[in-house]
């Protein structure tokens, strides 16, 4: 396996139920992600989107089949060793933003430092991230004084405080208007392009397009991969 491979995938399989009443949310799924990848997974409701991207967070186990993410063998990690895995690797970005609702933009991002153990000077780093992503002034601001766009940006900051190396969007975008949902967007193409691998499941086709590919996924299956012609 090549050493720029952050995902590996083969025939991955996920049921959810007892072995005589179940559903099948995934039925074989196999794909490779590499590093610096920007890929959108797109399809309708039930199709199994959510499930392949808890999967890839080390949230959810497959029931058969192979998963590797740095080349890790997720089946023969411990539950404490893939959240630590997690913890270190991965940040996670939600369609309902997910901020806690009592505390500010600054203490939503310094709180995710927190839990990660952050040992270094944590009001440099979280000033640091939500400058780059445009909000210093609105650090203490709790997120009902925020708009949607804020709050995502706000979220975004909160999943790079501990540097991770993969990022995971669930329809980062569902919730914002057009120009938010650009902004967004142009964020995390910038991340891409210094070198972090952001898998997106979306249903907007527009916003596909700004991926480097598009896996489409029907029924727990994967259909095809687009690669798209024009980012807009």
């Amino acid at each position: 396996m090549e050493v720029d491979v952050v995902y590996e995938l083969v025939d991955v399989r996920k049921r959810y139920g007892t072995r005589r009443n179940y559903v099948e949310a995934l039925r074989g799924i196999t794909l490779t992600i590499r590093r610096g990848e920007f890929v959108a997974v797109m399809g309708p409701s039930g199709s199994g989107k959510t499930t392949l991207l808890s999967i890839l967070g080390l949230l959810t186990r497959p029931t058969s089949g192979i998963v590797r993410i740095f080349g890790r063998d997720v089946m023969r990690l411990t539950d404490k060793q893939a959240t630590l895995l997690r913890r270190r690797t991965i940040g996670f970005i939600f369609q309902t933003f997910n901020l806690v609702p009592w505390l500010t933009a600054y203490e939503n991002v310094e709180l995710a430092l927190a839990i990660g153990e952050y040992t270094g000077n944590r009001r440099a780093r979280v000033m640091g991230l939500l400058s780059s992503v445009g909000l210093e002034h609105r650090a203490n601001h709790r997120p009902m004084e925020l708009s949607g766009g804020e709050q995502q940006r706000v979220a975004i900051a909160r999943a790079l405080a501990n540097d991770p190396t993969v990022i995971l969007a669930d329809e980062p975008t569902g919730n914002l208007d057009t120009k938010s949902g650009l902004q967004v967007m142009g964020i995390l193409r910038s991340l891409v392009e210094e070198g972090k691998t952001v898998v997106m499941v979306t249903h907007d086709q527009k916003m596909a397009e700004m991926a480097d590919r598009i896996v489409k996924i029907r029924d727990g299956k994967i259909l095809g991969e687009v690669i798209p012609d024009v980012r807009s």
